[in-house]
């Protein structure tokens, strides 16, 4: 729960003086016990150096008490010298009186160098009464075999090791203090670039994208700066994106509410003709037959014209939400756009409608839906220009061309969407569904539909050809009015 309330500098020092300190404390224990292990190893292998001196010194005629006073001086310490029996007994030794001693027979380097003539030792002496270093070696004297015991006091000993290892730890000491004022600096500099990011973040909260930010402290940090930067400018462009979202929605909102009011015009003026004419029939039962069945006829008329409407949102928005299959059928595309051709000039009496053909193409398609994508582009063509269309049909792609105002480039994706209507045709009370109905069409049969337009010049609106089964002959032909 401590370090919650801390900052991140704060637990990085304390972290780092906590693993400093105990680092340095065990690799002081590790060092202190490897160097007493030295140590004792160096002097284990001084005392067998000096029993052969102290030997060669017993075979120059010397005394042991002798010998063992040269080597003391020479080590610079007092060196105990044992000899002993090879039952145990002592024969010589300079600290203690022999006579008082006892058996030696059971001490480990005693018997281990009886055994395989030499041994070493570190333990409590019972005689001198401290921890005491041994080196043993059976010799020959005097034509008897003999132990000859060489030792040191561990205390004198430790005394070297103590001062060599106070000044390790001085030196560890040291370590540790610099420890400490590096890491209160590293401190410092992580205090500090955080307090660059917290700022940053601060002005990026408040929606200012173009302030900036710099760290030169660790490569962490650098690249948490450029992190930053690239999450402003993400920022950045997700407002922008918002602002644009939001007038999008605007204007869909305000076109929405103008196809609604298109959509009911379109509904009015039929429903109204229907009731003035069945208000009419049910208010004059003395009609004239004629005229009665006049009435029957414009009121099945526009009834029929309503229920095409609904037919077209219904099928509209069954397109879009994918479900209605292709019926798929080999048929002559040039036959179709005639027919097409054709019936529209029964609609728009005084246009013309050119189609060219180098081939007759038969394709793979939907003949019905097919149909539908030819009628309303042509309707459409002839409905916003007033001069005559031309079909183009050739053995990969269909073009419909007219040579009307054209469409502004920025309307030019928003034309086939459901319900879009050109701003300046604010004549045209259709409910913006023609070419959402071909974009749909045309995508089930996984074409794309193409419009490039000039204004002033006109527009092509074209598609490449659903799986083409064959060409039957080449023909040009111009449909015009019967």
């Amino acid at each position: 729960m401590l370090k919650s309330n801390l900052k991140l500098s704060q637990i990085f020092y304390l972290n780092f003086i906590l693993l400093l300190t105990g680092t340095l404390a065990f690799a002081s224990l590790i060092i202190y016990y490897s160097i007493k292990e030295i140590e004792i190893k160096q002097y284990t292998n001084q005392l067998k150096s000096e029993i052969a001196y102290v030997r060669s010194r017993l075979e120059e005629g010397k005394s042991l008490g002798l010998a063992a006073k040269e080597m003391s001086e020479i080590m610079g310490r007092p060196l105990r010298v044992t000899l002993i029996a090879m039952d145990g007994r002592p024969l010589f030794d300079n600290e203690a009186d022999v006579t008082r001693m006892e058996n030696h027979a059971n001490r480990p380097e005693v018997m281990e160098a009886r055994r395989s003539g030499f041994a070493t030792a570190v333990r409590y002496s019972e005689t001198v009464g401290n921890d005491r270093i041994y080196a043993a070696k059976k010799i020959e004297l005097n034509g008897e075999d003999a132990v000859l015991r060489l030792s040191v006091s561990l205390d004198s000993v430790m005394m070297d090791f103590t001062q060599l290892w106070l000044r390790i730890a001085l030196v560890f000491l040291v370590a540790v203090v610099l420890g400490f004022i590096i890491s209160r600096l590293i401190q410092r500099a992580i205090d500090a670039e955080l307090g660059k990011v917290t700022e940053y973040l601060r002005v990026i909260a408040a929606k200012n994208y173009k302030a900036d930010i710099s760290a030169a402290f660790s490569a962490e940090f650098s690249a948490i700066a450029k992190l930053l930067k690239k999450l402003a400018k993400r920022l950045e462009k997700n407002e922008k994106k918002k602002r644009k979202y939001t007038a999008k929605l605007r204007l869909a909102s305000r076109q929405r509410s103008e196809i609604i009011s298109a959509i009911s015009h379109e509904f009015k003026n039929p429903v109204a003709a229907v009731m003035g004419y069945t208000e009419t029939l049910l208010d004059d039962e003395n009609l004239p037959l004629s005229i009665r069945k006049k009435f029957l006829t414009r009121i099945e008329e526009n009834t029929r014209r309503i229920s095409e409407m609904i037919d077209r949102l219904s099928f509209a928005t069954r397109l879009e939400n994918s479900e209605i299959t292709p019926n798929m059928s080999d048929f002559e595309l040039n036959g179709v756009v005639q027919a097409a051709a054709h019936a529209l000039m029964q609609k728009y009496h005084d246009r013309d409608v050119l189609v060219k053909a180098d081939e007759s193409v038969l394709i793979h398609a939907d003949k019905t839906m097919m149909e539908m994508v030819i009628v309303n582009l042509i309707d459409n063509a002839l409905k916003y220009s007033d001069s005559d269309v031309e079909v183009r049909i050739d053995s990969e792609r269909l073009s419909v061309i007219d040579r009307g105002e054209g469409i502004e480039e920025s309307e030019i994706d928003a034309v086939t969407k459901k319900f879009y209507r050109v701003q300046k045709h604010s004549w045209d009370n259709s409910m913006g569904l023609g070419l959402a109905i071909v974009k749909y069409i045309l995508k089930l049969h996984n074409i794309e539909i193409e419009i490039s337009s000039e204004r002033g010049k006109g527009t092509t609106v074209s598609f490449r050809l659903p799986a083409v089964c064959g060409i039957i002959n080449k023909s040009e032909v111009r449909s015009k009015q019967a």
